[in-house]
């Protein structure tokens, strides 16, 4: 259903993007400039089969299992005092880091697609030229869509543009299509997912509202523990919805790396003190190699070429 496909989307965004890189990257192009999670779930699900017509799912896992060599690697950047252990706050700071490399390192390949005029910059008419080419040959419900999905880009890239002069630089643009870069844009971007999913626009979000239950009024009856359980540790002040900074934290994909980071934490973290050494870390890599962690430590391997 579509909200198994949305949680898809969730693996698919948060895990490494140079997986498969040639048939990845260009779904993965797509997904990152879907306005929603829900918008860009097409470019997952192509994605997705393309993936699984290759039976590469599980064995790739297998194949890309992160080794002792790389988590020390890893561990010695996540180490920012020098200490010899880290925090979770400082793997937190690193993945934003990452975040923001990988955004400015992509930018100009997308930028040398979409920059009609070859003048270094992009303009909000040459982003719309851009989004209709991905919707050319779509029905009436996704042209429909188009239209809506203009005005959110528009708010985007006014947002993204720092000096108001109508063009996005090489420093500007990163935020238009990374928006967990950009505070700006990203409320841009929550605001947008948060109004789409609000059927009762109340400004706020219930868990059926949340996660697209079919009767969105129920509250957790129709929800899965899993889905429940992730509803309840976005909720930060418990008060049974999500609000605007809530879901920034949603859809900025932090919460994703949180979550993964936590549970590396709770399996390797075995003197409880909140930090994990790297010996700690690389006796932890059987289970951290099964977990959501994989994704991201593969991704930031890749990243720095450990």
């Amino acid at each position: 259903g579509h909200r198994g496909w949305l949680k898809f989307l969730v693996w698919a965004r948060s895990g490494p993007r140079h997986r498969h890189r040639r048939h990845r990257r260009s779904y993965f192009r797509l997904a990152m400039r879907g306005v929603t999670w829900t918008a860009a779930a097409a470019a997952a699900i192509g994605w997705a089969l393309v993936t699984m017509a290759r039976g590469q799912d599980d064995q790739d896992i297998e194949e890309e299992a992160i080794t002792a060599d790389q988590l020390r690697a890893l561990h010695g950047k996540f180490d920012e005092n020098g200490d010899g252990k880290v925090s979770l706050q400082e793997v937190m700071r690193f993945a934003a880091g990452v975040s923001r490399e990988i955004a400015a390192r992509d930018i100009g390949s997308i930028m040398e697609e979409i920059d009609t005029s070859k003048d270094g910059r992009l303009s909000l008419e040459e982003h719309y030229g851009d989004l209709h080419k991905q919707a050319e040959g779509g029905d009436e419900e996704e042209i429909k869509d188009l239209e809506r999905r203009k005005a959110i880009e528009a708010e985007k890239f006014k947002a993204a543009d720092v000096n108001g002069d109508g063009f996005l630089d090489m420093n500007e643009l990163p935020a238009l299509f990374y928006p967990e870069t950009h505070e700006a844009v990203l409320a841009v971007t929550a605001a947008a997912t948060l109004k789409e999913k609000d059927k009762n626009q109340d400004g706020k979000l219930s868990p059926g509202e949340f996660w697209e239950a079919d009767d969105a009024s129920s509250e957790e009856g129709d929800l899965t523990e899993e889905e429940v359980a992730d509803f309840r540790k976005l909720d930060l002040d418990g008060d049974g919805f999500l609000d605007l900074e809530e879901m920034k934290h949603w859809e900025s994909g932090r919460y994703h790396v949180e979550q993964a980071m936590k549970h590396m934490f709770e399996v390797a973290d075995k003197d409880g003190d909140l930090h994990i050494t790297v010996d700690e870390l690389t006796s932890a890599k059987e289970t951290v190699s099964v977990s959501d962690a994989q994704y991201h430590l593969i991704e930031w391997t890749e990243h720095h070429e450990l």
